[in-house]
């Protein structure tokens, strides 16, 4: 019987313990923020509007032409994320544009009237700062810094072509957002200014003609490799 009262004893003993130190539940953690500080690289198409403001009638005023098309680049960078979640980096870019365009020249020379001249660009080379904020796996971001591009065309009167490389600055903006650790897609639109050419001068042999300004605005989608 006294054995019996003490094994009753232990047991309780036993119990009271277990309740006034019960098991905790191991809390989940939270999966990590994404990071987007490394390097990358990828490529992105999309659409192209290029504008150039012409002479009116290769002598006198200014009118805007333009040739929109398809367009193609690899971009490459390096982006590095603060702990505010501020991301900062440079990037850069080159691809191709299939843009050209022809218009009629309207003028009261006879000689000129109705004679026309194509232009266009071919390829597009970019090197960019881009400052964002991370949200996660999404990062909106600002862009800016120098561009050029290559200028061609022709002039029907003489025969003669043209082409010029043409330095100026862009700015853009868009989003990133990773599918994957390693893999990331793009939406961008930028504003090219290529400033301003003589080539209605080369395209005559005509000195001292009105310049032509260039400039483009383009949307594109890519795809991307962080590592």
């Amino acid at each position: 019987m006294k054995a019996y009262l003490l094994a009753l004893v232990a047991a309780a003993a036993a119990t009271s313990a277990q309740a006034a130190d019960p098991m905790v539940a191991p809390v989940p953690q939270a999966p990590a923020a994404y990071d987007w500080t490394g390097a990358y690289f990828g490529a992105e198409g999309g659409y192209g509007w290029l504008a150039g403001e012409v002479p009116n009638d290769l002598f006198t005023g200014t009118k805007t032409e333009s040739a929109d098309g398809g367009a193609a680049a690899f971009f490459a960078g390096y982006s590095h994320q603060l702990e505010n979640h501020v991301v900062v980096g440079i990037d850069g870019s080159f691809g191709y544009n299939w843009n050209d365009n022809s218009y009629t020249i309207v003028s009261p020379y006879p000689m000129l009237n109705g004679q026309s001249v194509t232009f266009g660009t071919e390829w597009r080379a970019s090197v960019e700062g881009r400052v964002g904020y991370a949200f996660d796996r999404l990062l909106v971001f600002a862009s800016g810094g120098w561009a050029a591009t290559r200028l061609e065309g022709s002039f029907s009167l003489t025969g003669m072509s043209y082409d010029e490389v043409m330095n100026g600055w862009t700015l853009g903006g868009g989003i990133d957002y990773a599918i994957s650790d390693n893999v990331f897609a793009r939406l961008k639109a930028s504003y090219s200014d290529y400033g301003s050419t003589d080539i209605i001068t080369q395209a005559t042999g005509i000195p001292g003609l009105p310049d032509s300004k260039l400039s483009q605005a383009s949307l594109m989608a890519g795809i991307g490799f962080k590592f």
